[in-house]
Formats: C-alpha cells, sequence, structure tokens
C-alpha cells in the first residue's frame, strides 16, 4: 500500500459562492486529511437563476485548491428537481473527464452527493468512507420520506461510517447501514485557536494575558453561535445571563454571531432590563475575531437544545477557556456531567437556577489552561485528526492488499 493514498472527497456541503461559510468544517476534515494523504475534491453546488450566473461561477471558482494545496473542484450546475438529478449529472461528467482512479473514495454526509459517489466507487471497484455531521438522523420522522430514501441507499453502500460523536453514530445505525462505525471528531486549528501570546510593554506584561497571569477573577462570559433561538435557546441564556449578572456585578458577558432580524430582539430583550453595559451582542465574526474573544474571555457557555458537538467547544479548549454547557447531543463524550476540569455539564433543558448556580462554581474553581488545551490538542487538532482517518483508510484498504 503506498504511504500517500489518493483519495477523492466528494462533499455534499462545502464553501462556494452561493453558500460561503457551508460546510466549513468539512473544509477543514479534508484539509487535515490532506496533510497526509492526496487526491481531490469535489463539491457538487446547485445554483438558482440565470445561465450567465452559472457559468460566472464556474469561471470564478469551478476549480481551484485549498490552503493544503489539494485540488478543489466546486461543480456548480442548474438547480434541478429533484436535487438528486443535478448533483448525479454534474458528479457523472467530472468523472468522464478524470484520468485518475482513487485509492478510496470519502463522502462528507450522505446528502445529497452520496448516492453518486457511491455509484461511481463501485464502478471502480473502491471503498467508501462517509463521514457524517447531519443532525436529521436524531428525528427521522421530521425527514421527508425520499429524502430518507436516498440516504438508506447511500448508507448500504458505504463500507466505513465516520460520524463526529457516538450519539450521532447510534441514530445512524437505527437507519440501517451495513458499514462499520468509527467515530472520528471535527477538527480544529490548534495553531489558530491558541491562548494569548504574553504581551509586554517596557518588560512589563499587559492586556487580558497580564489579567490572567495576575489571577483576575473569573468574569468575562463568551458564547458563539449562529444565535438561533429554537437549536441555540438564546432566550433561555440571556435568562440565566441576567440572573448571574444580579448575582455578581463584576460578570460582563458576550454573544457572537447571528442575524441581524435576530439580534434586534434580543438586543430590545437586554435594553429592556437595563443590562446594555452588561451583556454585548457583536454580530458574527471572522475567524481571527473569534479567536480574539475567546482570548479575551474567561469561560465560553452554550445552553443548546441540540447539537452534535460543536467546533466552538473545542475551538474554546484550545484557548485554554473552560466551558459551561447543557447536556445534548454528543457533548457528554468530551464534557464529563457536573464540575469537571474542562469545565460544567448542566442537564439539557438547565433553568436559570441551575446555570447560576454552576456558575458560581465555576467562578470558584482553579483552571489549568495548559490542561485544558493539552486535551484539545489531543483529540481535535490536524494532526489527531489526520491519523485517526489515516488509520481508518489503512485499515479498510489492508484486506485488498495483503
Amino acid at each position: 500500500m503506498a504511504d500517500k493514498l489518493q483519495i477523492l472527497h466528494v462533499a455534499s456541503w462545502f464553501p462556494s459562492q452561493v453558500h460561503a461559510s457551508l460546510g466549513n468544517f468539512i473544509l477543514r476534515h479534508i484539509d487535515a486529511i490532506s496533510s497526509v494523504h492526496g487526491g481531490e475534491v469535489w463539491a457538487p453546488v446547485p445554483v438558482k437563476g440565470s445561465m450567465g450566473s452559472l457559468q460566472k461561477m464556474r469561471a470564478a471558482d469551478g476549480e481551484g485548491h485549498l490552503a493544503s494545496g489539494l485540488p478543489a473542484k466546486r461543480l456548480y450546475h442548474a438547480a434541478t428537481r429533484p436535487q438528486l438529478l443535478g448533483v448525479a449529472r454534474s458528479v457523472a461528467a467530472e468523472a468522464r473527464r478524470m484520468d485518475w482512479k482513487p485509492d478510496l473514495v470519502h463522502v462528507h454526509v450522505a446528502h445529497p452527493a452520496g448516492a453518486a459517489a457511491v455509484a461511481w466507487a463501485q464502478r471502480w471497484g473502491v471503498p467508501v468512507v462517509l463521514t457524517e455531521h447531519w443532525t436529521g438522523y436524531h428525528d427521522a420522522k421530521a425527514t421527508p420520506w425520499w429524502r430518507r430514501r436516498a440516504i438508506k441507499d447511500a448508507l448500504k453502500g458505504v463500507d466505513v461510517v465516520c460520524p463526529v460523536t457516538a450519539d450521532l453514530g447510534e441514530s445512524i445505525a437505527a437507519w440501517g447501514t451495513s458499514g462499520t462505525l468509527r467515530v472520528v471528531p471535527n477538527v480544529v486549528d490548534t495553531d489558530l485557536f491558541r491562548p494569548a501570546a504574553v504581551q509586554t510593554l517596557a518588560g512589563v506584561p499587559v492586556g487580558d494575558a497580564r489579567r490572567k497571569l495576575e489571577g483576575a477573577p473569573l468574569n468575562r462570559i463568551l458564547h458563539v453561535s449562529s444565535m438561533h433561538d429554537g437549536q441555540k435557546n438564546i432566550s433561555g441564556l440571556l435568562e440565566a445571563l441576567a440572573s448571574i449578572c444580579v448575582q455578581d456585578t463584576s460578570v460582563r458577558a458576550t454573544l457572537v454571531g447571528g442575524e441581524k432580524a435576530d439580534l434586534d430582539g434580543y438586543e430590545a430583550w437586554i435594553d429592556d432590563r437595563s443590562l446594555a453595559d452588561r451583556i454585548h451582542l457583536t454580530g458574527p465574526l471572522d475567524g481571527d475575531g473569534v479567536v480574539k474573544a475567546m482570548q479575551a474571555h474567561d469561560v465560553l457557555v452554550l445552553n443548546s437544545r441540540s447539537e452534535n458537538f460543536p467546533c466552538v467547544i473545542a475551538e474554546a479548549w484550545a484557548c485554554g477557556m473552560p466551558v459551561m454547557s447543557t447536556d445534548v447531543g454528543g457533548i457528554q463524550e468530551h464534557l464529563p456531567h457536573g464540575l469537571s476540569d474542562r469545565g460544567f455539564l448542566l442537564p439539557a433543558q438547565a433553568d436559570v437556577a441551575s446555570w447560576t448556580e454552576a456558575f458560581h462554581q465555576v467562578k470558584n474553581t482553579a483552571w489549568d489552561p495548559d490542561a485544558i488545551r493539552a486535551y484539545a490538542c489531543t483529540h481535535f487538532s490536524v494532526e489527531a485528526v489526520a491519523q485517526a482517518y489515516d488509520a481508518v483508510y489503512r485499515q479498510l484498504l489492508q484486506p485488498q492488499t495483503s
């Protein structure tokens, strides 16, 4: 078996001109894998609108390269009904042009590209790995029958399924798959997400690093998410933060993310309670902005109603921050219940009193940022995730080369 495998990545979600952030966690997975193996990326992207706009997108970035140097082809095509038809045509057109054969096909999210990718893998006689992030497996009844059928058909042709949490893996297994389940978590750039460097002025530490070095009280709370209330329960989080602010007048909270229509309502709620100087909404920030926010705060909080394992938790840990979260999805696979050395896991739908008491315990705990970061590097770094996928690939291909 070659040391460097040639992997064809087929991504159902991927950043493009249609949606700049869709599947950015998939991009990070592929970047990690490409630090070890070669190949290329195909990302079918349906486009609604005129043929002219479609051609402009194709000309602009139909083919490019990831930061790792891996070729990435965004297969822009006219949106169709059913969606699977346009995706299948775009994948087939690219497959007929290719002049190489992959060692295996790696599908990222089964729908809508999984069925086409599996079909071509079978034609080439190569195995298929599926990485899955989709939370819809947890509630099959909410998924239209035609989508369930397409996903189940794709699952039947997969050799290994890599959910990002064991909790998600259990839900996938209930849908039915012949593939082996191997959990591989999301990846975090631990070179980017790291504790703040100590800045000095005339040899004296200054800024947030100094504040933390001097043992300043834990009183800066951070939340980072889409700010969608249905999933992230921002309304409940604001109630909890208001209670915490009343109990401790030194506390300041920052909430990052969200669309203006959502933020206006939250701002009004904050203003009505005279907390505008205590709770601040920033709107969306880019990657560097999120890093700086984490470096300037003491604890990350999540009050979600549903999750797999949000990347923001691992990012906070990489910055040496403890995390407070509700027990949903696969979060408890990495954050133990109650108070632990990485934060505090509250019950799902924890009430205001529970949040207030938990924060009191977190504030009065001596945290070890180095140990928190070490956990993130061991489990979520580019190196850790690349090694995990390398092991999956090697085990899958070994019987065919012995």
